[in-house]
């Protein structure tokens, strides 16, 4: 043996040495106190399919965090590790508040130790135990569904497409003193996107997800884009109205069947909390869940917008006249247009037998409200119209005892203004003794660098409003008219004029 080969063998016993003693194997089985490079594992917080999530704290800084370590026998597996690697480095491309922290990636795969994530550990619980844990109000499901379209929509800026979202996924914690703060898992299918817009990374025809939120093309196997994510949103609006998604079945083939080609059952006229389904939402829904990409909202920016003008919350039904309600509840008829495209594309695998899947396009006609019929001129003496009464004056508002205005805004921070009076009635989080009033006042509430809101609410009792901003889209800067002169700092420069 020379030199050289003895000098590299005991450079590799040293290194095996050195694995075994400070750090478990990947064949070695993780448990509740087992090290893990810096970290100390100290419980068990969830399993899936690729691995498993401690909660860790740093042996000397005392640092809690969250481990997301591959399962063996995916650290052994090249493309599972990039993978597991790209979800870090997509969530850092990212870098969103309303998404998880992914702080460090360790990959000892090549050593026989364990491949692992050090994340943000998150104290709370997801959306889904949340939604079935209580009946959640449209205002918090309008504040709930606004933050993943923020966050969502930051990943589609850089290219990102999701892919799995579901309330499995969605994190709901509190956060400097603000509740129902919304976190973003779960980035490990994510795609991202060419210049071009086409995705990298996984062949036509492979369908990854969670089937019952899927979109129809991601069911199918066909290429996806942000609009497969907006798709996702619809599923979680429906599921927080309805209580389950649109589409559920046994079987993986009867499940891609309905995405594919059925329509969303109709949605219940009242919320869980009792509140009623206002139609605005109802038509958000089915839009975000059309089968063609090309039907749906374009960008979240428009789902987010239309879940802000949302009316105000109104009064809910009791349990009595819920259950009255759901009895004298019409059915609702749907047309459906069927086209070709899904019948030439669509093809799913389901176990080892080839299911051909013929599938449809449905296009939503809403139910069109009869025309109000025009109102007759009231005759008088032989057959003349009668001169109009002249209208009656309108009654100021009658003063009430006063009451309590309680007003919230995420993020907090901002100022409540009455449109009335341009009174400024204080900063939120803001609760305020007010005359009440018989008529209903209308509020603005603006922050810094957020779209600014406007809300009606009633004062003829207590009353509570519930405010989630996003921020404001950067305005283009104003190009200067040609001929005009510019100034930078002391240079005053020409811009030439162009014919």
């Amino acid at each position: 043996m020379g030199s050289d080969d003895a000098f590299m063998q005991t450079v590799q016993s040293r290194a095996e040495a050195t694995v075994s003693d400070t750090g478990p194997r990947a064949s070695d089985e993780l448990q509740e106190g087992s090290t893990l490079g810096n970290y100390q594992l100290e419980q068990l917080l969830g399993e899936g399919s690729m691995g498993r999530v401690f909660q860790a704290r740093h042996a000397r800084l005392g640092r809690q965090v969250a481990l997301k370590v591959l399962r063996p026998e995916h650290a052994r597996d090249g493309g599972f590790v990039r993978r597991f690697f790209q979800e870090a480095r997509t969530v850092n491309q990212i870098n969103h508040e309303h998404i998880v922290e992914i702080f460090d990636f360790v990959d000892e795969s090549a050593t026989g130790g364990h491949v692992y994530c050090v994340m943000e550990l998150l104290r709370g619980q997801s959306l889904s135990s949340l939604a079935q844990a209580e009946p959640l109000t449209l205002a918090r499901i309008q504040r709930f569904v606004v933050q993943v379209c923020a966050a969502l929509g930051a990943a589609h800026q850089v290219g990102v497409v999701h892919r799995d979202v579901k309330p499995d996924n969605l994190f709901v914690i509190h956060r400097a003193g603000q509740p129902d703060f919304v976190k973003v898992l779960d980035f490990g299918v994510a795609k991202l996107l060419t210049p071009e817009g086409s995705t990298t990374g996984t062949l036509d025809g492979t369908i990854i997800g969670t089937p019952a939120y899927m979109a129809p093309e991601q069911a199918a196997g066909l290429p996806v884009d942000a609009r497969s994510d907006i798709y996702a949103v619809g599923n979680i609006l429906y599921e927080l109205i309805s209580g389950k998604p649109p589409f559920q079945a046994p079987a993986f083939g009867h499940l891609v069947v309905q995405i594919i080609t059925q329509p969303p059952p109709p949605l219940p006229s009242h919320l869980p909390s009792g509140e009623p389904v206002p139609p605005q939402l109802a038509e958000l829904v089915m839009r975000c869940l059309a089968k063609e990409p090309e039907a749906r909202p374009q960008s979240l920016a428009e789902v987010t917008t239309a879940l802000l003008l949302l009316p105000a919350s109104v009064q809910a039904l009791t349990p009595a006249e819920l259950a009255l309600e759901a009895s004298e509840r019409p059915t609702h008829k749907v047309r459906v247009a069927v086209t070709g495209r899904w019948r030439r594309q669509a093809a799913v695998t389901v176990g080892t037998a080839a299911l051909g899947v013929v599938a449809a396009v449905v296009t939503w006609s809403g139910m069109q409200p009869e025309p109000a019929p025009a109102e007759a001129p009231v005759a008088g003496v032989m057959g003349r119209p009668v001169a109009e009464a002249p209208a009656a004056p309108v009654a100021a508002p009658r003063l009430l005892p006063p009451v309590t205005l309680t007003v919230r805004s995420f993020p907090e921070g901002a100022q409540v203004l009455r449109l009335d009076t341009g009174e400024l009635l204080g900063v939120t989080p803001l609760v305020k003794q007010v005359s009440g009033e018989s008529a209903p006042l209308r509020l603005r509430v603006e922050l810094a660098g957020y779209a600014p809101l406007e809300r009606m609410v009633e004062l003829d009792k207590h009353a509570e409003l519930e405010v989630p901003l996003v921020k404001a889209l950067p305005s283009p800067r104003q190009q200067p008219a040609a001929g005009t002169q510019r100034v930078t700092g002391n240079k005053r420069r020409t811009r030439p004029v162009t014919q």
